[in-house]
Formats: C-alpha cells, sequence, structure tokens
C-alpha cells in the first residue's frame, strides 16, 4: 500500500483522457505534480463529452447539461473560460394511438404517475415535492460527499431501487419528473436503478431548479439547467492542452506485476509527418498508475493488464446501459419548444426525447435520444428515429448527410442493489492505491460529469496529497 504524501515528482501514468482523466491530472498539476502524463485511445479529448459544431452552433451528442449542483465544473468552466447559456424551454411529446403525437406542457406531462396510471393535481405535486426536499435533505450528509457510497452498505434501507425507495416513503407522484433527467438520460428505469444513484443525482441543487422551472414567473428565478456555449467536450480540450496528454494511443501491455520495478507500459502511438500518419512503437515508464476507463472486463483485456484479486470480484458485478445519439437534418418540422422528452416513456426502441436547440435560427440539426441494448443494431435504432420523424411529420434532408451521425454509448457503469448491500463500494475505496492503482471515473461515484470531478479531486487530496482523512 501507498503512504503519502506521494512524493511530487513521482511518475503517474492515467489512463482516459475524459472527465475524470483529465481533472485528476489537473487537481494533481495544481498541487505540485508535474510529471503526469495522460494516455487516451481517441483522436480527441473529452470522453463521453463529445460535441459537433454547425455555423457556430455547438451541440452535445454526449453530456450536455450543467445544473446548480456542478460546483467543481463551475470553477473548472470559470479558469478556461467556458461560458454558458440557460436551457430554453420544455415541452413534452405524447404517442398518440392512431400512429400520430401531440405535444403537451411539461406540467401537464408529469402529473402523471406511472405506477398507477393515474393524474393528479398540482397540489399533489406541490406537497409530495416539498416531501422529497425534507428526505432528501436530511440524506445529504449521507449522499452528497463524494465517496459516500462505501458507507452506504451501513444503511440498508437505501439499498433497494429508486421506485421502492419512492414507495417507501411515499413521493412515488414524482415518477414522471423523475424519469426525465434519470431515465431518459440513460440511466435504467426507476424500478431497475439502485436508489444511491437517483439521490446522489437528484440533489437539492438539482431537484429544486428541476421542479421550478417548470412553474411561470418563478422559474425566472432559477437560470437552470444551463449548456456550455461551445459544448462540454470543448471545455475538456481547454483543459487537456495545460495538462501532458498523449492521443491516438494503443496500449499493448501495462506491467504492475513487480512491486519493485516500475510499471511499464508499452504502447504504440499515432504519428503525423504532414499528411502521413504512421503508429510507432514506444514505452514509458511510472510509479504510479490511475485509471480513469471503464472498469470492466473487456477493457483490462484490451490493456493487457492482469486484473489482481480485487479487480476480478468487481468486474464480474458491473453492468452498463447502451444508450444511442442519432441525428438528422429535418425539414418541415417544428416543434413548440426546443427540447420534447416523450411521456409517457414508450419501448420497443422508440426514441425517448428530440432536441432542436438552434430551430429558432433556422438551424434543423435534430438530436434523438434512444436507449439499446446489445441485441439491437444500429440499422434497428435509426428505423425507429426515421419512422419517429415520419409521426412527427418531419423530412430528412438527404443533402445534408455530412450532419447525420450515429454513436451508441457504452454508459453507466453501475452495480445492482445486492452489491450495495454487499459493500461494493467500501471495497472499492479501500483498494486505492493497491498495487499502485487508482481508481477514478463513472463506476466510483456515479457516471455524471459532477460527481465523478468531485471524486477525483477527492482521490488526489486523499491519498496523494493526503489532506483528507
Amino acid at each position: 500500500m501507498h503512504t503519502f504524501p506521494i512524493d511530487r515528482s513521482k511518475r503517474i501514468a492515467i489512463i482516459g483522457a475524459g472527465p475524470a482523466g483529465l481533472s485528476t491530472a489537473l487537481f494533481l498539476q495544481k498541487h505540485g505534480y508535474s510529471n503526469v502524463t495522460i494516455l487516451e485511445k481517441l483522436g480527441r479529448a473529452g470522453g463521453l463529452c463529445k460535441s459537433l459544431t454547425i455555423d457556430g452552433m455547438s451541440y452535445d451528442l454526449g453530456a450536455n447539461y450543467v445544473t446548480w449542483a456542478y460546483t467543481e465544473t463551475l470553477k473548472i468552466a470559470k479558469e478556461f473560460k467556458a461560458t454558458t447559456y440557460v436551457e430554453k424551454p420544455y415541452v413534452t411529446i405524447q404517442l398518440l394511438p392512431d400512429n400520430k403525437i401531440t405535444y403537451r406542457p411539461v406540467l401537464t406531462a408529469i402529473l402523471y404517475n406511472p405506477y398507477s396510471g393515474k393524474t393528479f393535481s398540482t397540489w399533489t405535486l406541490v406537497l409530495t415535492a416539498i416531501r422529497y426536499f425534507f428526505k432528501r435533505w436530511k440524506l445529504s450528509p449521507l449522499v452528497d460527499p463524494p465517496n459516500a457510497f462505501a458507507r452506504v452498505d451501513e444503511h440498508p434501507e437505501l439499498c433497494v431501487t429508486f421506485k421502492e425507495w419512492l414507495d417507501t416513503n411515499n413521493v412515488t407522484d414524482l415518477a414522471s419528473l423523475f424519469e426525465i433527467p434519470i431515465t431518459m438520460m440513460g440511466y435504467d428505469q426507476l424500478s431497475e436503478i439502485a436508489a444511491p444513484y437517483a439521490l446522489k443525482y437528484m440533489s437539492l441543487k438539482t431537484f429544486v431548479p428541476m421542479l421550478l422551472t417548470h412553474i411561470p414567473v418563478i422559474n425566472l428565478l432559477f437560470q437552470w439547467p444551463r449548456r456550455f456555449t461551445f459544448g462540454f467536450q470543448r471545455l475538456w480540450e481547454s483543459v487537456s492542452w495545460r495538462l501532458n496528454v498523449r492521443l491516438n494511443v494503443r496500449i499493448k501491455s501495462i506491467d504492475r506485476s513487480n512491486p519493485d520495478e516500475p510499471i511499464t507500459i508499452k504502447f504504440d502511438v499515432a504519428e503525423q509527418d504532414l499528411d502521413q500518419i504512421q503508429y510507432v512503437e514506444d514505452e514509458m515508464q511510472f510509479d504510479y498508475l490511475v485509471l480513469a476507463c471503464p472498469l470492466r472486463k473487456d477493457v483490462f483485456e484490451k490493456l493487457n493488464l492482469n486484473e489482481n484479486a480485487f479487480e476480478q470480484e468487481i468486474t464480474d458485478h458491473i453492468k452498463i446501459s447502451e444508450y444511442c445519439m442519432t441525428t438528422f437534418w429535418v425539414d418541415g418540422l417544428k416543434q413548440p419548444d426546443p427540447i420534447a422528452p416523450v411521456l409517457p416513456i414508450p419501448q420497443g426502441g422508440i426514441p425517448w426525447a428530440v432536441a432542436r436547440q438552434y430551430q429558432d435560427q433556422g438551424n434543423f440539426f435534430t438530436q434523438f435520444y434512444t436507449q439499446s441494448d446489445a441485441t439491437q443494431s444500429r440499422e434497428s435504432v435509426i428505423q425507429q428515429v426515421r419512422l419517429f420523424i415520419e409521426r412527427m411529420g418531419g423530412t430528412i434532408n438527404e443533402t445534408q448527410e455530412r450532419w447525420h451521425t450515429f454513436d451508441r454509448f457504452t454508459y453507466f457503469q453501475h452495480v445492482g442493489t445486492s452489491e450495495f448491500k454487499s459493500g461494493f463500494y467500501k471495497r472499492i475505496a479501500e483498494n486505492q492505491g493497491e498495487d499502485r492503482t487508482f481508481y477514478v471515473g463513472g463506476l466510483t461515484d456515479f457516471e455524471l460529469v459532477e460527481p465523478i470531478v468531485q471524486h477525483s479531486k477527492f482521490i488526489v487530496e486523499k491519498h496523494f496529497v493526503g489532506s483528507k482523512g
């Protein structure tokens, strides 16, 4: 096991240039660690933060929103002069039996309990929201801090699905409201996601603005959520310019087997001479390893990194969700508002949300959010989107094919309620630094940018600097 503080001259390798790897390197740099190298397989920085710009207008294909709770992320954004703007209003889409759609206000859509099949009054929504506020406020010390999940196994009442937690606490009428940020954004059904994940996400600084943004006049006081003007990826690209990041790296092996020898990483890296690109072999040695990549068994195999006993144990339990972003340039379609979640949530591969951020400026780049699984092919997902566009009365402009994209994200590394009960996260915390290896990223806290960044900061301060107990 390592001892801290770790000498600031030690050589540190970080695998992955997403928010976890970049924020870890940035915090290390701020504490005087000058020998840090990030190795990234892609030709860009940002990980699941992927942005595209059309005529100066930026769209996030991966991570998108910034909420009031994004304190550390917004500090970084301020430092790197990344500006934000307020998200425009929402409207919801309702699928009708005659194969058509209709638009309706979000408030109307969320006054429906998908489990009871009944609608309720605005007054009931307000009372239920107040009840959730106080219950969530009491849980703040347990759920909000970085590394909080390491103590959740001591509270079995939290080691249940979020739907069970909602039932127990008599706040199930908020289900449709919670489905928008949780289920629609790829974090599973409320009846499947473990309550600690959902409660971490639905902090008071996220929940209150999310609720009030749908109430006229009052919503003027809460200018959340927000988006980055030039996209989330651009922020992390800016951060990467200050750090030592090597892109287009194909790692061949990571050897940390001998504790008396440096960690050796062998890899091929792309080098470009004018218009000629070739991969060349390279090798580097390090004193510490930070895994800011998915902690899945197939990733360890691709890195040719032998799992230790702890890693073998945890990788057997990790699940992922596959989430698709499909985009088309769609003519003849005018949504009342730029963002439209589909409620009640449909099944069978039908898109769950549609976004047209700049339609009022004549930019008809349209994004479709779809949950998928490994059995659903790329062609099947795209076909469902095409059918949905027909239902919406739009026409795909085939002359704009350069803006037609498809991304299938292996998203939301998570475990089930049984793993929370058995102390899964406690074991991760206890094994930080074992084999000179540290773990950051989506699995170690919650796969949302702000918790990832907060956890990275925590790991640096606790295990490298030694300033946290």
